[in-house]
C-alpha cells in the first residue's frame, strides 16, 4: 500500500509553474502580443473620440466690506450648492448642451485659498469659453452678493456724513457771527472804565474757541467717516490675471484609457492560455 504523495518544496513548485507559465506564453508569443496591442489601439482610438473637458483657473482677489469678508468665507460661499446653482442659473448656456455644461460646472467649480487675500478657483466646462465665462461668472456673483452688504453701509454712512455737513454748516455760520461781533467797532465811544466792556468781547472770544474746538473735532470726524468710502477698505472682488484653460478628457487621458485596455487583454489571453495548456496536460 503506497503512502500520500511527498510534499513538494515551496521554491521548487513556484520554479515549475513559472517555467509552465514561460513555456506556454512562448508557444502563443505571437497572440500574447498582438491581442494586447490590438486592443490598446482602439481604446486609444475611442478615447479620441470622447468629449474633450476645459478646465479654467484663475486667483482671484476676494472683494471686501469694511474689511468684513475673510478668505475662508469666501471659500466657503463658492463651494456651497446653493452658489453653484445660482451661477449656472446666471450663465446663459447654449440650449444643445445646457444639461451637461450645467452638470459639468456644477460639479468641478471649486475654491481653495491661496494667500491672505485671494483664493484660486477652478472649474470645467464643455469649451474653452464657456470656461472662461465660468470664471467671469463667479466674479460677478460674488460682486452681487457683496454689493446687497454694502448698499445699507454705504446708505448709513452717507447719511451720516450728511448730518456732519449740517453741523459743520451751523458751527462755520456761528463762526461767522461770533467773528463779526467780537470785532471792535471803532465809531464806538470807549467808556471812562474799558474793564467792564472788555467782559462782553472775552466771553464772545471764548465761544469762538470753543466753537472752532468743536467745528475742528466735526470735521475730523467726517474725514474718518469718508474714508471708510474709500477704495482701500471697500473694494470689489475681481480676477487677479487672465485665466488659465486647459484641454482635458471627461473620463482619462486615451493613454491611460489604452494601457488598461491592453493589461487587461493580456491578462486574458494568459488565463486563456493557461487554462487550454492545464487541459491539454490532464488529456494527456
Amino acid at each position: 500500500m503506497s503512502g500520500p504523495p511527498a510534499a513538494v518544496p515551496g521554491d521548487q513548485y513556484l520554479g515549475g509553474l513559472f517555467m509552465f507559465l514561460y513555456r506556454a506564453i512562448r508557444e502563443h508569443l505571437l497572440l500574447t502580443i498582438l491581442l494586447p496591442l490590438v486592443a490598446m489601439t482602439i481604446a486609444y482610438l475611442a478615447a479620441q473620440q470622447l468629449p474633450a473637458v476645459y478646465t479654467a483657473q484663475g486667483r482671484m482677489r476676494i472683494g471686501r466690506v469694511e474689511g468684513a469678508e475673510a478668505p475662508a468665507g469666501a471659500v466657503t460661499r463658492i463651494n456651497s450648492l446653493s452658489f453653484k446653482q445660482h451661477l449656472v442659473q446666471v450663465m446663459s448656456l447654449p440650449q444643445s448642451d445646457s444639461g451637461s455644461s450645467s452638470q459639468l460646472i456644477f460639479a468641478s467649480l471649486s475654491a481653495k485659498q491661496e494667500t491672505a487675500d485671494s483664493l484660486a478657483v477652478t472649474v470645467r466646462a464643455v469649451t474653452a469659453q464657456q470656461a472662461r465665462d465660468a470664471l467671469a461668472a463667479v466674479v460677478g456673483l460674488l460682486n452681487e452678493q457683496q454689493q446687497k452688504t454694502r448698499e445699507p453701509l454705504e446708505a448709513d454712512i452717507k447719511e451720516q456724513l450728511a448730518t456732519y455737513d449740517v453741523t459743520i454748516a451751523g458751527l462755520l455760520a456761528t463762526r461767522e457771527s461770533l467773528s463779526v461781533l467780537a470785532k471792535d467797532d471803532p465809531k464806538e465811544v470807549l467808556p471812562p472804565d474799558p474793564a467792564p466792556a472788555a467782559l462782553p468781547r472775552i466771553g464772545l472770544l471764548g465761544l469762538l474757541s470753543r466753537n472752532e474746538q468743536r467745528l475742528n473735532q466735526e470735521r475730523a470726524e467726517r474725514r474718518a467717516l469718508a474714508s471708510r468710502l474709500g477704495a482701500w477698505n471697500t473694494y470689489p472682488a475681481a480676477l487677479l490675471d487672465d485665466a488659465y484653460v486647459s484641454k482635458g478628457f471627461s473620463v482619462a487621458r486615451p493613454v491611460t484609457i489604452a494601457v488598461f485596455a491592453g493589461g487587461a487583454v493580456f491578462s486574458m489571453v494568459v488565463i486563456g492560455i493557461l487554462l487550454r495548456e492545464s487541459k491539454a496536460v490532464r488529456s494527456a
